[in-house]
């Protein structure tokens, strides 16, 4: 394990992503992780130390994620091919193992501080799974790119603000916090929005790890 680099800067969390707006809603691929005894306590731990650091809000410990794949927006999507997309991706997922990730210190990153998860290699695997499956379905010009810094961390606060990042850096250093692991057996498709500060979701369906 090694500890990544802090971002000297922050600037302002960028809720809306291009096509985004108030009320519209994306199918997506997420590791919900709200049910983790452990990586709850880690992250609280930190989020208590942060709570009087101005230009961050905290990420709700019930909206823990990693998001995995973004699949395309609702209104583009006919709900006739959800069907289709969750038929194509079991198969593929029986070959993926159930994941077990650690959590260990926390990262200032360019738009939010946030838990790394490792190995990373694991959360890549079932990234390209899904994104075969994806691409079977809707044709591979329909899978939408991710941004490389979000989808293998567990964020902790979005950034409100542009500016150094010494002060979160500092608060961070200063936190003293425990490792934790979650073991992770299932991927879950969601109707994904961002109409509030953070990502939530309702849960579609589930699909398991390793069969």
């Amino acid at each position: 394990m090694t500890d990544m680099p802090h971002a000297d800067q922050v600037r302002n969390h960028a809720r809306w992503r291009p096509g985004w707006h108030a009320g519209r809603t994306s199918y997506a691929w997420v590791l919900p992780l709200a049910e983790q005894p452990g990586l709850r306590k880690l992250v609280n731990d930190y989020q208590y130390a942060l709570r009087d650091l101005p230009g961050f809000d905290l990420v709700p410990l019930e909206w823990m994620h990693i998001l995995v794949q973004e699949v395309g927006f609702t209104d583009e999507i006919d709900e006739s091919r959800i069907q289709s997309l969750l038929d194509a991706t079991r198969p593929r997922l029986t070959e993926v193992l159930p994941l077990t990730l650690a959590f260990h210190h926390a990262v200032v990153l360019p738009e939010s501080l946030a838990l790394p998860a490792e190995p990373q290699s694991s959360v890549l695997e079932l990234r390209s799974a899904v994104r075969e499956a994806t691409a079977e379905v809707l044709g591979e010009d329909a899978v939408p790119a991710e941004p490389e810094d979000i989808d293998k961390h567990v964020s902790l606060a979005h950034s409100t603000t542009d500016g150094p990042a010494i002060f979160a850096i500092a608060t961070l250093s200063a936190t003293q916090v425990e490792s934790a692991t979650a073991k992770i057996p299932a991927l879950s498709l969601v109707k994904l929005n961002r109409d509030h500060s953070s990502t939530e979701w309702e849960t579609i369906a589930e699909v398991p790890l390793g069969g």
